[in-house]
């Protein structure tokens, strides 16, 4: 039986990352259910509960090196691990965990991952000496395979893929119209699904927001449902619900994935800060417009040939308006675009778990 420990940021109520760790999970089952898989999490019980798999705490270091030490390979991802926007002691803590797998000799794979941003060039340097010593990487996108170029990762094999989770199971029509009445939200008319996040904002962010989910009503008579990807996201978008002068909606709770992809495949546009978010309307091919808070933002629209309206630093009302007459003037072929590349990219993002599995079964040198 061969043994998988998966490195992540698993355990803290993320609906994104939730969703990968399910989907990494299914996907390797699919290939062998005897694989053995244990994920280092903030929420070990909670983790193991909610994905049927053993799960340590991701800070105990005895108990890490004593699951990788056992182990036939790490997984480190999928998500944006390797960055310094979160913190240098973020990326220090993920590169740990892979330098104690290759110090144990132990098969080492990136696998979906999304690179950067690197501030620092001292970060920079780290990267390179531990991810170059590991076997294969697979990336979400094309951006992060530039900023491995960039950054001198050249000796593993790399892999262009997509995210797994564009391959998630969401909710039945029958599911998500419940979730929608229970909410109050009828399901008669379109919407628009918005998703922001608390980060680094000012103070003009929740006005100019506050105008788009105006002008959608004012326009083109569409109500803003405000979904929440995570607790944190509640409180900026209470603060917007403040100033608009029309009527929205907001989810009253976190909803699982598959739930949220089901919510969202009812919306006919969806503007979101949120990475996942972005994903999710992915899934089902419903048109977007993405306000980018970090570059891997930018790096999937460009991926999937979608309108990012650029840094939030420099939001402006105006531009997105602008960017939603764009798309809802020339609605069927903004969506028929997405949905043929979508199924491409679906293709792709089964590929990281085909590739993890030859890699994990091959021998030392294959």
């Amino acid at each position: 039986m061969k043994r998988i420990i998966v490195s992540g940021y698993y355990g803290f109520g993320n609906s994104g990352d939730e969703a990968i760790l399910k989907t990494i999970i299914r996907d390797l089952k699919e290939l062998d259910d005897e694989i053995d898989i244990t994920i280092l999490s903030s929420n070990p019980e909670l983790t193991q509960l909610k994905n049927n798999v053993k799960a340590v705490n991701r800070l105990n270091i005895i108990h890490i090196i004593k699951s990788i030490s056992s182990c036939d390979m790490l997984i480190s991802g999928g998500g944006s691990l390797l960055q310094d926007i979160t913190s240098t002691r973020s990326l220090l803590y993920y590169l740990l965990i892979v330098k104690i797998a290759l110090l144990f000799n132990k098969k080492v794979m990136l696998y979906a991952n999304g690179i950067g941003p690197v501030s620092y060039e001292k970060n920079r340097q780290r990267i390179k000496s531990v991810i170059n010593n590991v076997g294969y990487i697979t990336l979400r996108e094309e951006q992060s395979l530039k900023f491995l170029e960039q950054m001198g990762v050249n000796k593993p094999q790399i892999q262009l893929t997509a995210d797994p989770v564009l391959n998630y199971e969401f909710s039945d029509d029958e599911t998500v119209k419940k979730i929608l009445s229970s909410e109050g939200i009828p399901t008669d008319t379109d919407y628009a699904a918005i998703n922001i996040r608390d980060w680094k904002l000012w103070e003009s962010f929740e006005k100019e927001v506050a105008k788009v989910a105006d002008y959608l009503f004012d326009q083109y008579h569409m109500k803003s449902v405000f979904v929440p990807m995570s607790k944190n996201d509640i409180s900026v978008i209470d603060q917007v619900r403040g100033l608009m002068k029309n009527e929205s909606y907001i989810l009253s709770k976190c909803y699982e994935p598959e739930d949220i992809i089901g919510i969202l495949s009812k919306m006919k546009i969806v503007i979101a800060m949120r990475l996942h978010t972005l994903i999710y309307a992915s899934i089902n091919s419903i048109p977007m417009i993405g306000l980018a808070y970090d570059p891997k933002i930018e790096g999937y629209l460009e991926y999937i040939d979608q309108i990012s309206v650029g840094d939030i630093k420099h939001l402006d009302s105006e531009q997105i308006c602008k960017s939603i007459d764009k798309v809802l003037n020339d609605y069927e072929s903004y969506r028929e675009n997405l949905k043929v590349i979508i199924e491409e990219l679906k293709k792709r993002a089964k590929e990281n778990a085909k590739i993890a599995y030859r890699y994990l079964t091959s021998r030392v040198g294959e």
